[in-house]
C-alpha cells in the first residue's frame, strides 16, 4: 500500500541466506525510460559510497510556504537543488536498517520519506549522487503519460529502422 512496504517487500523477498546481494537497487516503476548506462552508474556509486541516487538540476524556481500554503516563507538556492530519480542504489544492511526503524516509529510511508534515499538518509548513512537522465521522467499524470507515449513512440522508430 506504501513505498516503503512494497520496498521492504522487496528486500525481504531477497532473503538473507548466503546467496543474499550486499547491495540493491530500488526503481520507480513510473520511470521506464532509465537507460542500462544509468543504471551501472548508480550501481557503481552504491557500491564505492553504500548509497547513491541519480540527479539532475532543478530548472523551476523553488519557494517554500507556510503550512496553508498560501504565503511564501523562503526562497531555495536553485542552484543547490537536485530532482532526485531512481533507481537507487543501497547497501543491503543499510536499507533493511532504515526500514526497520521506519516501522519502529510508525513511519509505514508518511509524506517525509517519499523515497527510499530519505528512509536511509534518516537513518544516519551517507547518499551520494550521481548524474540522472532527463529522459528518466515520472509518469504521474495525463501530461506524463502523453509526453511518454511520444518518446516511446520516438524510440521504436528509431530501433525498427535499418541503419
Amino acid at each position: 500500500a506504501t513505498r516503503v512496504e512494497s520496498t521492504r517487500a522487496g528486500l525481504a523477498a531477497l532473503g538473507d541466506g548466503g546467496g543474499a546481494p550486499t547491495h540493491v537497487l530500488v526503481h520507480d516503476g513510473a520511470r521506464p525510460f532509465a537507460s542500462a548506462a544509468l543504471f551501472v552508474r548508480v550501481a557503481e556509486a552504491a557500491r564505492a559510497h553504500g548509497a547513491a541516487v541519480p540527479v539532475v538540476p532543478v530548472v523551476d524556481t523553488i519557494k517554500e510556504v507556510d503550512d496553508a500554503g498560501t504565503r511564501v516563507v523562503r526562497t531555495l538556492a536553485r542552484a543547490r537543488l537536485r530532482a532526485v530519480q531512481t533507481p537507487q542504489g543501497f547497501r543491503a544492511d543499510w536499507l533493511g536498517e532504515a526500514l526497520a526503524a521506519a516501522a519502529a516509529t510508525g513511519a509505514r510511508g508518511a509524506p517525509d520519506f517519499t523515497d527510499d534515499a530519505g528512509l536511509v538518509e534518516a537513518a544516519g548513512h551517507p547518499v551520494h549522487t550521481v548524474l540522472g537522465e532527463p529522459e528518466n521522467f515520472k509518469i504521474t499524470g495525463p501530461l506524463d503519460l502523453a509526453r511518454a507515449e511520444s518518446v516511446a513512440r520516438a524510440l521504436l522508430d528509431k530501433n525498427l529502422r535499418p541503419a
